[in-house]
């Protein structure tokens, strides 16, 4: 399905909207949605009929200069060019009604231009990026991806008395049937059934390791639709429960005093199964591992998860059906990475990640790290320490020893150091529990 590009509508947008529409009658907002640096979502709202109007002029859907240079902080980062502006491309295949009634959604690529009238770039844009690194896969290796999320979530709710917000699912984990006769429960399963009429693959529920943590396993798709399919179902989840006052988060640490931790364990695998690419492709990924962190765990409290030979380790290792490990083999050519969560931005993520694979590929890297999950290695070593603080992964990714931005593109990785280390200066001066309010808020 062709895009809304910047110089322009492809001819079957206006088709597209107006069956919407017509399937659609009651809607009359649309989100233009794009997930910046910082994985929090953003957007413009505008009315259907300004929509309809616009693209039949023709003319190019402005974002804003802004787009991508605002912290979760709201504020610019000082390199914000002035005079630069983002365009929005739409994918009108993530076309959806949002869980608010009377509006929608669609996810949006970012073009930028400097000055507004320059020339295109898109090299900045975490959604293009993906899209490239995705392309070249295909065109040097053949290979493609299927990609599954596990949204990890806790239900909280706004305590009016201290300001503060409280965890009040209680319904017990790890599996148990007990865990779903928590009050809550049924708003997880009413977004479940709106999800799966919007076509999204949900494999599974169940509750999760601690007291009113729940988990749905969603089901393999291509890796942009995999995330534009992560997202609607964040969007919904927090969406459907704040309609009944509640507070729907996937924070890594939401409560400080408690072990209760969420993380976004992401499920990749070739396709086709290339045993003889397998292990290059592993290596690739472990050699970064250290700097990749900067991206799959971007800040401080998604450290705080991060124990030794629990819940995906601190250590660059990795082992079949090994879940001490952050990379835990499946079966040939497919991986759980467990050292995600879900204050990652997706789309530049899983660029970094299979473009680490990549450079394994490209360099021939042998597999030098043991499978942890065959007893005969069971005294090996459990591989480099994994860094235990943002700042110290955002100097590897910097620092580049292991030419990642051959892959990605030096534009993207300098903006983003510069976002994530401007963010920390602002963090570090807020008060701990009202920076872990505002990621509860966000994420």
């Amino acid at each position: 399905m062709q895009l809304l590009t910047a110089t322009g509508p492809s001819l079957d947008s206006r088709e597209i909207l107006n069956k919407f529409r017509k399937d659609n009658p009651a809607t009359k907002f649309l989100r233009f949605q794009w997930q910046d640096y910082s994985g929090v979502l953003r957007g413009r709202v505008v009315p259907m009929d300004t929509v309809l109007a616009q693209i039949s002029k023709g003319g190019p859907l402005k974002a804003t200069g802004l787009a991508l240079c605002v912290s979760l902080t709201n504020n610019l980062i000082p390199s914000t060019p002035l005079d630069g502006q983002f365009w929005m491309l739409p994918d009108w295949s993530t076309l959806h009604p949002t869980a608010t009634p009377g509006s929608a959604q669609v996810m949006c690529a970012l073009d930028f231009t400097v000055p507004a009238t320059g020339p295109v770039s898109r090299e900045v844009c975490p959604r293009h990026v993906l899209n490239k690194v995705l392309q070249q896969a295909h065109e040097d290796w053949g290979l493609k991806f299927l990609v599954g999320f596990e949204v990890e979530f806790v239900v909280m709710k706004a305590n009016p008395s201290t300001g503060k917000t409280e965890r009040c699912s209680q319904g017990w984990g790890l599996f148990s049937i007990a865990g779903l006769r928590d009050p809550c429960y049924q708003y997880v399963e009413q977004c479940v059934s709106q999800l799966e009429a919007l076509g999204v693959d949900i494999q599974a529920i169940h509750t999760e390791g601690q007291r009113g943590q729940y988990e749905l396993a969603l089901g393999p798709r291509p890796p942009l639709e995999a995330v534009d399919q992560l997202v609607l179902v964040h969007s919904y989840l927090k969406d459907t429960f704040a309609r009944h006052g509640y507070v729907v988060t996937m924070v890594p640490k939401p409560v400080a005093s408690e072990s209760l931790a969420n993380g976004q364990h992401t499920h990749l695998s070739l396709q086709p199964t290339r045993p003889d690419l397998e292990e290059s492709f592993l290596a690739g990924i472990l050699k970064r591992l250290p700097s990749l962190c900067s991206l799959c765990l971007p800040q401080d409290v998604s450290y705080e998860r991060l124990l030794p030979f629990v819940a995906g380790g601190n250590t660059a290792c990795w082992g079949t059906e090994t879940r001490f490990a952050p990379i835990r083999k499946i079966e040939s050519c497919r991986w759980e990475i467990r050292n995600i969560d879900a204050m990652a931005n997706m789309y530049s993520t899983l660029a970094a990640i299979i473009g680490a694979g990549l450079c394994g590929l490209a360099g021939r890297e042998p597999l030098l790290w043991p499978d942890l999950g065959d007893p005969a290695n069971k005294d090996a070593p459990r591989g480099e320490p994994l860094p235990k603080n943002l700042e110290e992964a955002i100097a590897l990714l910097d620092g580049d020893a292991f030419g990642l931005a051959v892959v990605l593109g030096r534009p993207i990785i300098d903006r983003y150091v510069e976002m994530k280390r401007f963010e920390l200066s602002k963090l570090e001066v807020m008060d701990p529990e009202s920076a872990r309010e505002l990621f509860i808020e966000l994420f």
